[in-house]
């Protein structure tokens, strides 16, 4: 009996690319929030519509105003569609990529395939669930490879060459306007071009003449591009994105020219070997919890589907069977200027992909010459077809791994953003107009100072529709110096920016907040009561007295807050609920509340496991003359951590010197003064 046997066309390509996606990408897309620059144009979208873009960009990149224009109105504000839209846009742009490279290499199909696998899940770029953000980057890419695929069709097919050709050079346009990231890979024309006219002529000097030729209409929106970025940018004070190597190039060439092949250098063997090997480092697999599990039974099953379906694709009808020296010499040069002149507008600005949490988006124009050079490797490695589709399968295991624990570490960014701001929204129903918000640290991962005040303004109703915001966040290691500290004490004007959007506040107007390492701590909003806690910081607890409590309101001005599209759904009661509403009914006094929810907490199993937790309540009991309760509970508290000892007693020194303590517990008051090394006043 003859057995079955399953073959793929090229036609199930774009469905096998759909699915690696899927894997890399899309499982936890459901899980997915917002990060760093989504919370920007998120914010912008919700509060003041689609048209605020045109200010939002006009001080930067003025032009990239329309993908948001386009799209928001489509899209909405929720994460998940936005997840969805940009790993659509994602897959688009490998199909065009493919395609391109298909109409370049027509007798290489099974090749070019292997190309457009290692793109889709190439592991140089790993911030994929910054979606809203990185909409715009795959937008413009894709709109790339369409330009390269339409000049690329305009040649071979003479009849359709004027339509073609304007659409191509409209797409390179708009990609080059919109942002500056793939304006390097413009320069791979004239090589593409040369290629192409090679079918028709061996004359170099014909090919010359009509690779200009053809790459004329492209070559002039390329300068007249980089003449007005140029000018654009010398017109900005601050442009994080100026060519300043270029600048640097007149007055300081040689070291300029160092700094530029040490920045090359670098990126081109991280991105090459790095950021593979980043895939399979054997620290990531120290601990083996259930998550990583996932993760690595999905990169098996990634790399078992690969190797099926390579291993079963059919090559087209006059695929090439050995190997073509010359073929192998065109896609070496295209693949090296790509990996080279894709990063280049970013090595100008003295930047590079290697460093920063944010810095492998600086590899996304190398990936297309790095996926032509990993296969080249292979095609150099072995001739043998089976051995190099392995290796293909095993690499995108891997990477489609890498990915998933990627997804994985910002979908817990995404449940400690969520349960920060809804303890925010528990401890401070409202918060005046104008407050800002200080933290000694940054709160999150895949966040940034800048996005989490952005966020702030999402969590409360907005005062005004003018980009003036109610809120920012502060970082005082970043934001206070300690030379600044003793004007920030005495009432200093706030003033900042970002893009078009202002907040003017005063130090005066401030709220303390300690949320670091908070596995088994609640969000703690800070006053000058405070400055005895032995567990924050002391830069933090010498700007404490100005932490103005009054700037929070017991209650809500509307329903519907926070919005649960951004912040998911109100969590689950447990400790730090009961918590932040007891210390919110502390600040108003209303004792009763406060034991009120003691006994609900009580009843519903959840106790404090730190003695910052149980001031509220020690305080409460006081007030409400359950002396010994509260006795009890302070050296409950003192047991947990003895260094709480002069917070303590300093709890004991405002109870007593705002209620008279019975004379029957003035012994047991003594007791706490000699076991807590303190003096309580009686």
């Amino acid at each position: 009996m003859a057995q079955l046997k399953i073959h793929f066309t090229s036609r199930t390509v774009p469905l096998a690319i759909l699915l690696l996606c899927l894997l890399s990408f899309g499982l936890l897309i459901p899980f997915l929030g917002l990060y760093w620059d989504d919370w920007p144009a998120i914010m912008t979208i919700r509060l003041f519509g689609v048209n605020e873009f045109w200010d939002f960009y006009r001080s930067e990149r003025p032009f990239s105003a329309w993908t948001f224009i386009v799209t928001a109105p489509l899209l909405g504000t929720r994460p998940v569609v936005w997840h969805i839209f940009t790993l659509m846009v994602r897959w688009l742009t490998i199909l065009g990529m493919w395609s391109t490279l298909r109409g370049l290499w027509r007798k290489h199909i099974r090749e070019v395939t292997w190309m457009a696998f290692l793109f889709a899940i190439y592991p140089a770029f790993s911030q994929q669930p910054v979606a809203v953000a990185f909409s715009q980057h795959w937008i413009c890419y894709a709109l790339y490879f369409l330009s390269i695929a339409a000049m690329i069709n305009a040649i071979r097919h003479p009849r359709w060459f004027w339509p073609l050709t304007l659409l191509a050079v409209f797409a390179s346009t708009l990609e080059m306007l919109t942002m500056e990231y793939f304006i390097g890979l413009e320069l791979l024309r004239p090589a593409i071009l040369w290629f192409l006219l090679a079918e028709r002529t061996t004359s170099n000097r014909r090919k010359l003449l009509s690779t200009l030729l053809h790459w004329s209409p492209y070559l002039i929106a390329l300068i007249s591009v980089i003449i007005w970025r140029l000018k654009f940018t010398t017109s900005l004070a601050e442009d994080p994105n100026q060519p300043t190597m270029i600048y640097a190039l007149i007055s300081q060439p040689f070291s300029t020219l160092s700094r530029l092949f040490q920045l090359s250098a670098q990126d081109l063997i991280n991105n090459l070997i790095g950021s593979w090997y980043a895939t399979m480092e054997p620290s990531q697999f120290n601990q083996v919890d259930r998550a990583r599990l996932f993760t690595l039974l999905v990169g098996f099953l990634a790399a078992g589907l690969t190797i099926i379906f390579l291993r079963r694709l059919e090559p087209v009808q006059d695929q090439v069977t050995s190997q073509d020296k010359g073929w192998m010499r065109q896609a070496l040069v295209i693949g090296l200027l790509a990996a080279l002149l894709g990063p280049l507008p970013v090595w100008l600005t003295d930047r590079q992909a290697l460093y920063g949490l944010y810095g492998s988006r600086f590899a996304l124009a190398a990936m297309f010459g790095l996926s032509i050079l990993v296969v080249l490797f292979l095609e150099w490695l072995t001739p043998r077809r089976l051995p190099k589709i392995i290796l293909i399968g095993v690499l995108i295991g891997s990477s489609v791994g890498f990915h998933l624990r990627t997804a994985t570490s910002y979908y817990r960014s995404t449940l400690e953003q969520n349960n920060f701001y809804w303890q925010l929204y528990w401890r401070a129903p409202h918060i005046q107009p104008r407050t800002a918000i200080l933290s000694n640290d940054e709160l999150f991962i895949y966040v940034g100072r800048i996005s989490t005040s952005m966020a702030l303004n999402l969590v409360y109703p907005l005062s005004s529709e003018s980009p003036n915001l109610d809120y920012w966040f502060l970082e005082l290691e970043q934001d206070v110096n300690q030379k600044a500290i003793p004007n920030f004490l005495q009432g200093k004007p706030l003033e900042e920016t970002f893009r078009h959007y202002t907040f003017t506040g005063s130090s005066l107007e401030t709220l303390a907040i300690y949320y670091t390492d908070p596995v088994g701590r609640c969000l703690w909003v800070l006053s000058s009561e405070d400055v005895e806690n032995p567990i924050l910081p002391t830069r933090l607890r010498s700007i404490l007295p100005v932490s103005n409590l009054s700037r929070i309101e017991p209650t809500p001005l509307y329903a519907n807050y926070p919005p649960v599209e951004f912040f998911g759904p109100e969590p689950e009661h447990t400790w730090c609920y009961y918590y932040q509403k007891a210390d919110l009914a502390r600040q108003f006094k209303d004792w009763l509340r406060v034991m009120s929810l003691w006994e609900q907490a009580q009843a519903n199993g959840y106790l404090p496991n730190n003695p910052h937790e149980m001031l509220p309540f020690i305080e409460a009991e006081a007030h409400t003359g359950k002396w010994t309760a509260a006795f009890e509970r302070t050296y409950t508290a003192f047991a947990l951590d003895p260094e709480y000892g002069p917070r303590l007693c300093q709890l004991w020194n405002q109870i007593v010197a705002n209620d008279t303590l019975p004379e029957e517990f003035l012994t047991r008051l003594d007791k706490i003064k000699i076991e807590m090394n303190c003096s309580v006043a009686k």
